[in-house]
């Protein structure tokens, strides 16, 4: 990396962790995010698509394209209004850049306490969660596989093989989890690179000699596009184990009643 490109980096990310609470607007952006990923898979169930292990992860990699479109917003309402570029001194360490939540800032999107900084904690959670489908859930009338339970013959618990896989499951969600929160962990440095990538550098180019310019999308990708992988693989991994515990089931929600009448 460019080393003064490094050094504005750097000196943006400080501003914006002092004044701008990146994490809680990532986690805003990530919670809708996660809404537009159960959207989508509830209309891939409603349109046929019952096998969780496919539709997860497809929901997944649609919800991590309307992330980056987020992203691309939030950038659009940050660009700077910078009245005369030939008056701001190049002097990288004490260089005074117009950005969100500096007391002069004026233009753009605020990083506040209420309103449009209001976050919720990490978006992934919400893929599988509500998705409750219409489909009729696993419930059979006669007795079920070698049911090891004792007594009455009405319903069985589960099985070990049905635990196992449950448990796989849920591991699997709680590292995909785990890995859409990273997001969220490197909320600072990925504002502060997009930032200086999409507006900072193409506005002071003229000044900064030297600095490597390069496309927003580059950084945005490069610091999300691996938990985002891992987050759809490891949802796939979960509806996959779901439904070898509940095979009548077609959502998370049928296996939580499936689990919870046994």
């Amino acid at each position: 990396m460019n080393r003064r490109r490094e050094r504005i980096i750097r000196l943006v990310k400080s501003r914006l962790s002092r004044k701008g609470r990146p994490r809680l607007l990532v986690s805003l952006i990530l919670l809708v995010t996660g809404i537009a990923g159960f959207l989508v898979s509830f209309l891939l169930l409603r349109s046929g698509m019952t096998r969780m292990w496919l539709r997860y992860p497809l929901a997944i990699l649609f919800a991590y394209c309307v992330f980056l479109l987020l992203l691309r917003l939030w950038l659009f309402l940050q660009r700077p209004r910078i009245p005369d570029i030939d008056d701001i001194n190049t002097d990288l360490p004490s260089i005074d850049i117009n950005l969100p939540g500096s007391p002069n800032y004026s233009e753009g999107f605020q990083f506040s306490g209420g309103g449009g900084d209001a976050g919720g904690a990490g978006a992934g959670g919400s893929w599988g969660q509500g998705l409750f489908s219409s489909s009729s859930p696993s419930s059979s009338g006669s007795g079920g596989s070698s049911s090891a339970s004792s007594g009455s013959g009405g319903g069985g618990g589960l099985d070990l093989d049905e635990g196992f896989f449950i448990i796989v499951a849920i591991v699997a969600i709680a590292g995909a989890l785990i890995a859409i929160l990273y997001v969220v962990y490197v909320a600072p440095a990925l504002l502060a690179e997009i930032l200086v990538d999409g507006v900072l550098v193409a506005g002071l180019y003229r000044k900064l000699k030297g600095v490597e310019q390069r496309h927003w999308l580059r950084a945005a990708v490069r610091q999300t596009i691996l938990p985002a992988l891992i987050a759809a693989m490891l949802f796939s991994v979960a509806g996959y184990a779901l439904q070898r515990a509940a095979p009548k089931a077609h959502s998370i929600g049928e296996v939580w009643r499936y689990v919870m009448e046994d």
